[in-house]
């Protein structure tokens, strides 16, 4: 795959690059309007990619950055679009964060506020009124929804960018598993032209780290463990199938998909002709007759994970125990062994099962401790809205994780982005610091007087920590593009070129072997 790090200065200098990223991050609504609530996203694109590009131009370049930015077209009367889905908050976000670096070597032209299909930003470009170090936001990519012909005019629209483009870098790894004009058809007009085509390093790491952690899990099934969480089967009901056929030592379960497995496991002897008079009829209180549906479809996916795991000798993993209340915005819980679907909620992981966590999943099986972990989906509910108290168990297993990745340099850890990610924000300093303390004194002798020695981190935060401070702990961008590109990567077998299991990756090869 054609990356960033293959171009020299002359590819870049004085030329206009069209960066397709991924900035579709959360905005929280502040006294002062939207803010950015978690960025992420934006400084690991700022780290990598930018860096790079900002490596071989010192600025003298013109860069336009095209993001999608929530859901504006679900509303269908193309009315409000400029509240939360605008894109001019993450634009001021990231304007403070290229002066922290640069300085003035870089000059934002905001998007528009009005909704004008993007007309207005295309002016600007066309008519050469963006400078040398100027960097012009395009309005949220999802606003191009001309209401009588929405394809035609994203497909006008792209035929224009490519235009006046020279070069299209795709750094949106998070949306790289869909098909958009701005990731499969801008490019291939534009490669059309003889231009250049390439992916952004953060786009490669994504697909390189990935790559690894599945090769290994084909090669060494017997020291591979999957966490999986989150709220639907149905959401990982490919990835799981492969990652059982792959025969990986065990699959542990946590969040809410968790209920499925369990009512699975209770009722399998009903399962083929299951009815949903058979289930706890709490599971189906204030739900429409479509989510009631989901409801048995979840528990038919778990026995089936199940079986099929049960004829590859892979292990289902439960919690231990689980926080329980009788209504989900209750605050106080009780902590139970296993919830009683008639009455409870279970949202999240008990004391119990955090103890025994790296007993049962690290250190499990005859064949030698796990050295290859890979986490995506919450185990509880994490955002609730009332409290944090729920986010323990997610929190206390990432912290696990992470003391895993710095104690062991044979471990390797991939976390799989989304709200998995999202949860490493809440990880405590102070008790990171105390692990790696800990693994510091295990490597001194016994003379020294450990209780002398305190240690500080440069750059102190918990993006820092996570992103960058062990080499064996990789935190992805994107949860669904992850999922998709492993279950591809394990279907094939590793077969195909690493690039070649997402549609935003693939389009590259293509491109370049033509």
């Amino acid at each position: 795959m054609p990356c960033l790090d293959d171009l020299t200065p002359a590819d870049l200098i004085e030329k206009t690059i069209f960066i397709r990223v991924d900035f579709n991050v959360p905005l929280v609504n502040t006294s002062k309007g939207y803010r950015v609530a978690d960025d992420t996203r934006i400084r690991r694109f700022v780290d990598t990619t930018f860096k790079k590009i900002h490596e071989l131009t010192d600025g003298n370049c013109r860069i336009i950055i095209g993001s999608h930015l929530g859901r504006p077209h679900k509303k269908k009367d193309f009315m409000g679009w400029d509240g939360v889905f605008n894109i001019q908050f993450v634009c001021s976000h990231f304007d403070t964060l290229i002066r922290e670096l640069y300085g003035d070597t870089y000059t934002i032209f905001p998007p528009e506020i009005t909704d004008s299909h993007l007309k207005d930003s295309l002016s600007i470009i066309t008519n050469h009124r963006l400078p040398r170090g100027g960097i012009k936001f395009l309005p949220n990519l999802r606003y191009l929804l001309e209401p009588n012909n929405p394809d035609t005019y994203r497909e006008e629209f792209m035929k224009e960018v490519a235009k006046f483009s020279d070069v299209f870098i795709n750094c949106a790894f998070g949306c790289s598993h869909r098909v958009t004009k701005s990731i499969q058809v801008l490019p291939q007009y534009m490669r059309q032209q003889g231009k250049i085509v390439v992916a952004g390093n953060l786009l490669n790491s994504e697909i390189t780290r990935l790559g690894k952690f599945a090769q290994k899990a084909l090669d060494y099934p017997e020291k591979t463990a999957v966490i999986a969480g989150g709220a639907k089967i149905a959401d990982k009901i490919g990835i799981l199938k492969q990652f059982v056929d792959s025969r990986i030592r065990l699959i542990f379960i946590g969040g809410r998909m968790v209920n499925a497995f369990l009512l699975a496991k209770k009722f399998s002897e009903l399962v083929p002709s299951l009815k949903q008079d058979d289930l706890p009829a709490k599971l189906f209180v204030n739900k429409s007759p479509e989510e009631r549906e989901d409801v048995l479809k979840e528990v038919r996916y778990a026995d089936e994970i199940m079986k099929l795991a049960a004829a590859n000798k892979v292990s289902i993993v439960f919690p231990d125990d689980y926080k329980i209340t009788k209504d989900y915005f209750e605050t106080e819980y009780v902590v139970k062994d296993e919830p009683d679907f008639e009455d409870d909620f279970q949202l999240d992981l008990g004391p119990k099962t955090i103890e025994n966590f790296a007993r049962k999943i690290l250190l499990e099986g005859q064949t030698g401790e796990i050295q290859n972990v890979f986490w995506n989906g919450p185990l509880g509910a994490y955002d609730h809205p009332q409290t944090e108290q729920y986010a323990e168990g997610s929190v206390k297993l990432a912290e696990l994780l992470f003391a895993a990745a710095i104690s062991n340099e044979n471990m390797s850890v991939v976390i799989g982005g989304g709200d998995s990610a999202a949860i490493l924000n809440k990880l405590d300093l102070e008790g990171v610091k105390y692990q790696v303390r800990g693994r510091i004194i295990q490597q001194l002798h016994k003379t020294v007087n450990a209780s002398m020695l305190s240690i500080g981190f440069n750059n102190v935060d918990t993006y820092n920590l996570c992103n960058y401070f062990s080499s064996n702990f990789f935190v992805s961008t994107g949860g669904g593009a992850a999922l998709e590109f492993l279950e591809g990567y394990f279907k094939d077998r590793g077969a195909s070129p690493t690039p070649s299991y997402l549609p935003g990756t693939a389009i590259l090869l293509e491109l370049t072997s033509a």
